[in-house]
């Protein structure tokens, strides 16, 4: 499991740690006009001998969502999708943006569930960090989108499906659970719902089921970005978090369950830091997406050079570990 790769003490980068692609940034800004401003990655399939990746971008205040893909035996040469955005903006509750998309196949069809606001989606994040966000001008959702190709998503009119963000979704025992993050406290904690249809979803529990850590830990304002995969006989999460803002993480670290429900935090968090100063990634580093191919993990994440207040520039990162 990763959890053997990379010890139980393992920290940041080095021998027993994660090692930074040279060919960083694998995906940068000029992806494209749609993710000008910033790109991250959120969602991976393996597809056709392909890895196929589902980006947030943004440009000129809206968010849109890209395709990337890339052979499974070479995940720096990623080739944009000559669709993209292959989902955009809309005209009501996701007027704002749409972005954090979380695609899965559930039932013979390519679901995505995404983040959609009406108005700037950091803007409100910070408004409901600082406690004035009640009433306020915009609104944040997830909505439901639906594809035969995992190309050519249609909005869904059932959509939004919950009022939260961040989703991203996982089949087992043929339910859906989706993972989502709500502002508790000035910080981001991570909350699940499941589905037995992919429409209608019902809260497993009232808390989060990860919280943020103790005072003073690396995780103790926030934790984000939640990703699940299978490793080995267990379920593994791996999030981005931070001791002093909202959605800033500094560090990434890993989670392990065996129901989807219950999570315990690996005990050598954060194994995945920021960058050394004046890298791509210095600043801050969320949405880890991890991906097995043969004796190594891969993870893609978003870096960035600049905080949300100074004008996110978030790039996508790749960094191998040895799998044993």
């Amino acid at each position: 499991m990763l959890s053997d790769a990379l010890g139980a003490q393992s920290t940041g980068t080095g021998r027993a740690g994660w090692h930074r692609s040279p060919a960083n940034p694998v995906i940068t800004t000029a992806g494209g006009e749609w993710c000008a401003d910033f790109i991250a990655p959120c969602s991976l399939v393996e597809r056709g001998g392909r890895l196929w990746l589902y980006t947030e971008g943004s440009a000129g205040g809206h968010e849109q969502i890209g395709l990337f893909t890339a052979p499974v035996d070479d995940p720096t040469a990623w080739v944009p999708s000559e669709h993209n955005p292959i989902l955009r903006v809309g005209t009501g509750f996701d007027r704002g943006g749409v972005f954090d998309p979380a695609v899965v196949e559930f039932r013979g069809r390519w679901l995505m569930y995404f983040s959609a606001t009406e108005g700037d989606a950091h803007e409100y994040a910070e408004q409901l960090a600082r406690g004035h966000a009640a009433g306020g001008p915009v609104g944040e959702w997830i909505g439901r989108a639906v594809s035969d190709d995992g190309v050519h998503f249609e909005k869904q009119p059932d959509a939004p499906v919950l009022a939260a963000r961040c989703p991203f979704a996982v089949v087992h025992d043929d339910r859906l659970y989706l993972f989502f993050v709500k502002v508790v406290d000035g910080g981001y904690r991570i909350y699940l719902s499941v589905s037995a249809d992919g429409v209608t979803f019902e809260p497993v529990q009232d808390a989060p089921v990860l919280d943020v850590g103790e005072p003073q830990s690396w995780d103790s304002c926030s934790v984000t970005t939640p990703k699940v995969f299978r490793d080995g006989d267990r379920f593994c999460m791996s999030f981005a978090g931070d001791d002093a803002s909202l959605d800033d993480p500094k560090g990434i670290g890993l989670a392990y369950s065996d129901d989807l429900i219950r999570w315990e935090k690996a005990p050598g968090n954060p194994v995945f830091t920021a960058g050394p100063d004046g890298a791509f990634d210095c600043v801050s580093l969320q949405s880890p997406v991890i991906h097995r191919i043969g004796d190594r993990y891969l993870m893609l994440y978003a870096g960035s050079d600049r905080t949300i207040r100074d004008g996110l520039h978030s790039q996508v990162g790749l960094a191998w570990t040895p799998a044993r």
